[in-house]
């Protein structure tokens, strides 16, 4: 799991995004809660960010790769997100802008995205959840404009297997 250095806290309402993810079973969410020691996330609450974000390291790991697309895929319906037009590259535009609604302190990367023509776009991400995860937010956000976009993992670095950055090919 990636940790940063120092102090920073995460937004109870994003992380309320395994709780849908996992909606389908009780016992998932009961255990990923158990395991993490507590019993409920508040949505109004901020949380230490190392143990928020091992949370969704806790669901890849235990659960699985689709359990923790499942989950970024409801990211757009439980986090605060800037208000955004409803055009595809308005929404991946602000998904830097949507991680810091919901990620604070020093060190904990960001998003950026290049758009190569009006179908497709390259989105780097340094931040600090797992790799999953950002595929299924990036999904999720599509979908939410009624897009079926494809996410492919780019040839080279990944965070997870201990690069800087992971870089997504999206066509949309």
């Amino acid at each position: 799991m990636r940790t940063h250095e120092g102090e920073g806290r995460y937004n109870g309402a994003a992380l309320n995004s395994f709780l849908l993810g996992l909606g389908h079973s009780d016992a998932l969410v009961k255990k990923v809660l158990n395991d993490a020691g507590v019993d409920t996330i508040d949505p109004g609450r901020w949380y230490e960010i190392n143990w928020a974000i091992g949370i969704y390291f806790a669901i890849a790991e235990q659960i699985g790769r689709a359990a923790i697309i499942a989950v970024g895929k409801k990211m757009i319906e439980t986090a605060p997100f800037p208000p955004i037009d409803r055009n595809i590259k308005s929404l991946l535009m602000s998904l830097d802008a949507a991680y810091r609604l919901n990620a604070e302190g020093p060190n904990i990367g960001g998003i950026t995205t290049e758009f190569h023509d009006d179908t497709s776009a390259t989105s780097v991400w340094t931040s600090m959840g797992p790799c999953p995860l950002n595929i299924g937010i990036i999904q999720g956000c599509c979908s939410k404009l009624g897009i079926h976009a494809i996410v492919e993992h780019a040839p080279g670095e990944c965070m997870d297997k201990g690069g800087a950055s992971c870089t997504y090919h999206i066509s949309f």
